[in-house]
């Protein structure tokens, strides 16, 4: 076995810094590409002539495939070499984010979205065990630190570079931009990456856990499908035998992992690392907190723009004070807690909490007469909320791992990832529903027939439960035992 092929060893002479780099344009393609469509997202149900539970599913399929894959992609790396699994992800990224630009129709792009989602479920496993091969244990810190520091500025990125693409409309392309831009950089990464990567050793193959993933898959998309087509149908008949197919199908999944852990397999979930009380409790907490943060970048990218009729590039800069509340807040929150423990993430439900007041406060009186000056006053609650949320997202993963015995902290972390990604999507399908609930009517109906009161309005409706969930879930922090039994 080569010095490459063993870990660390055989890469002193690799050019390091360039590794990084491309481990990191990918990290932030795959973020970017979860935040990017929101703001694209009113360009998007005009152009294709769309409705709003239309373009739920194209935000909320991307990120369902994502979390269905996760585990699966990373098990792939491990087996047929984490290189090579993540170049075909790179170049499959690329590849369906063409596909998404020219897609002709909304159930085109839906499912393109989908097959994105996949791919990135491909790639970003493999990231964070590249970095384990390329830098020895000493360099690990910083490169994690920028890692992290990555995706703070995806999501800041995100909202103001999709705005900054619509508004040029380069060739006349519109929103099809924000998915073209991925191509270049994916398949130079995916040239660099050939290059400048270790080449990392196939390890043992294990058969795959395809009846889990497919109940995986099952379950999500009867849980998430009707909730975001129920409220556009009027809530008809069909949805409750689909909740009714959900919980069953989980009840199936947690019988088919049971089996598969007990004849020596690799299930997708282990059923004794649920059986923890302080992990289970921290995946309430991970629901609780990813639903109510992600919904509400949907909400704002639809009340900026056809509430206040901002253009996307004016959407995209309205949304600089929660990313960059949130990104400063998270490079100070792993330093906080050192000193001061979990009550740093409980202080960061209550700032986000407390920013979610200020915004129904700020609005309650009606918006200012106009548009720029009411996105403005928005701003400072805006800050809070996302001082808030970066206090709790940059340690509350390592907290709740500190819950479960050391020898499960990988597959605990994987289940983690999985569950922040089902989160996102359910807060799409909750909040994005409840909010054209709230609204009377579609989004796109309502700019030319409601005034911009009514779209805050309809935020308030929202901001309450947001409030509610952010003092879920420091409550349910505070429930978090202190360390593994």
């Amino acid at each position: 076995m080569t010095g490459a092929e063993s870990g660390t060893g055989g890469t002193g002479h690799l050019p390091r810094r360039g590794a990084l780099a491309v481990l990191l344009a990918a990290t932030f393609m795959g973020i970017l590409d979860v935040l990017i469509v929101n703001v694209a997202a009113p360009s998007i149900q005009r152009d294709l002539r769309a409705g709003f539970s239309d373009i739920q599913l194209v935000i909320s399929g991307y990120v369902l495939a994502y979390a269905v894959g996760l585990t699966t992609g990373g098990r792939l790396g491990g087996a047929y070499g984490h290189k090579r699994v993540f170049v075909a992800g790179l170049l499959a990224f690329a590849v369906m984010s063409t596909a998404c630009a020219a897609a002709p129709g909304v159930d085109v792009l839906i499912a393109l979205r989908i097959g994105q989602g996949l791919a990135a479920a491909l790639m970003l496993p493999q990231v964070l065990a590249l970095i384990e091969t390329v830098f020895p244990p000493e360099e690990r810190p910083r490169a994690l630190a920028r890692y992290g520091a990555t995706l703070g500025l995806g999501a800041i990125a995100g909202q103001l570079l999709g705005g900054l693409l619509i508004d040029l409309d380069v060739l006349g392309l519109g929103w099809r931009s924000v998915f073209l831009v991925n191509v270049p950089v994916g398949l130079a990464a995916a040239a660099c990456a050939a290059v400048l990567l270790p080449p990392s050793r196939p390890g043992p193959r294990h058969r795959p856990d395809l009846a889990g993933l497919l109940l995986t898959a099952i379950a999500m998309t009867l849980l998430i499908y009707p909730l975001v087509r129920g409220g556009a149908g009027g809530w008809p008949p069909w949805i409750w035998p689909s909740f009714a197919g959900s919980v069953l199908a989980l009840a199936a999944l947690w019988r088919v992992e049971q089996r598969c852990a007990r004849s020596g397999g690799a299930p997708l979930v282990r059923p004794a690392l649920l059986r923890e009380r302080g992990f289970g409790l921290g995946l309430a907490v991970v629901v609780a907190f990813y639903s109510g943060n992600y919904g509400l970048f949907l909400l704002l990218a639809y009340v900026f723009q056809d509430g206040m009729h901002l253009s996307p590039l004016g959407s995209g800069t309205a949304f600089l004070p929660l990313g960059v509340g949130f990104a400063t807040a998270s490079m100070a929150g792993r330093r906080l807690v050192a000193r001061y423990g979990r009550n740093v993430l409980v202080a960061g439900a209550a700032v986000m909490a407390a920013g979610y007041l200020v915004l129904i406060v700020t609005l309650l009186p009606g918006p200012v007469p106009t548009a720029p000056l009411a996105a403005l006053a928005m701003a400072p609650a805006l800050l809070l909320a996302g001082a808030g949320g970066g206090l709790v997202a940059a340690p509350l993963v390592g907290s709740i791992l500190a819950t479960v015995p050391a020898e499960e902290a990988g597959a605990g972390s994987a289940v983690l990832l999985t569950v922040n990604q089902v989160a996102i999507s359910l807060g799409v399908a909750v909040f994005g529903t409840l909010f054209v609930a709230l609204l009377g009517t579609d989004p796109q109906d309502a700019a030319a027939s409601v005034s911009v009161t009514d779209f805050t309005d309809a935020l308030i409706g929202c901001s309450w439960f947001l409030m509610v969930l952010a003092v879920v879930t420091g409550l349910l922090i505070r429930c978090l035992p202190r360390r593994a039994r």
